[in-house]
């Protein structure tokens, strides 16, 4: 009995969760098709977190599928992302329209616009591409907050001093960096691009 105990407690340790307290499913939720959006051009969780400064292998791992010749052209990109989605409800665990989590909204964005392929949840993303200091973030990195004893909160960067993300009293939307809320709990920066 105590095994079986022990065996639990490891196992639900292991569930990632992002911006809440519900571990998600195994089946990941449904999105929308690229082709119920408009298109875009090119031209134009439950863990305490601690940052790693060691590369690990999804340190290596992601690698932009399409090549971006400015951050501009990222701005612009990551803008259609935000008129596209803006608005959408946050539902933990979500993954369309309909409602989407923080995690899974930066997943798409990235996937859809970009060709990026990155985890789903948040705790997970912390890993991967290369970690960068606070005053080096610039469009298209992605951004962590703490925002509660054992949640965490992810967004990416439209400029250096906006995000776009999933917010869950407002949904879909892009904030600034430096209002307290967000500077207060601020947790680290990842560069993917």
């Amino acid at each position: 009995m105590k095994i079986q105990t022990v065996l639990v407690v490891v196992l639900v340790g292991l569930m990632g969760v992002a911006c809440g307290v519900v571990p998600r499913s195994s089946q990941p939720p449904s999105r929308p098709v690229a082709s119920d959006r408009p298109s875009t051009s090119s031209g134009s969780d439950t863990s305490t977190a601690t940052e790693s400064s060691t590369p690990s292998s999804a340190d290596e791992a992601v690698q932009p599928a399409m090549k971006v010749s400015s951050l501009n052209e990222v701005k612009a990109s990551l803008m259609q992302a935000y008129r596209d989605w803006q608005g959408t409800p946050y539902v933990l665990g979500g993954g369309s329209q309909e409602g989407v989590d923080c995690s899974r909204l930066v997943n798409i964005v990235l996937d859809d616009y970009f060709g990026i392929d990155v985890p789903t949840n948040t705790k997970e993303q912390l890993s991967v591409g290369n970690k960068i200091r606070r005053s080096a973030v610039r469009t298209g990195d992605l951004v962590f907050f703490k925002t509660g004893r054992k949640t965490l909160h992810v967004g990416i960067a439209v400029n250096s001093g906006e995000f776009l993300h999933a917010s869950t009293s407002n949904g879909v939307m892009i904030s600034k960096l430096g209002k307290s809320y967000w500077r207060n709990r601020f947790l680290a920066a990842r560069r993917v691009f």
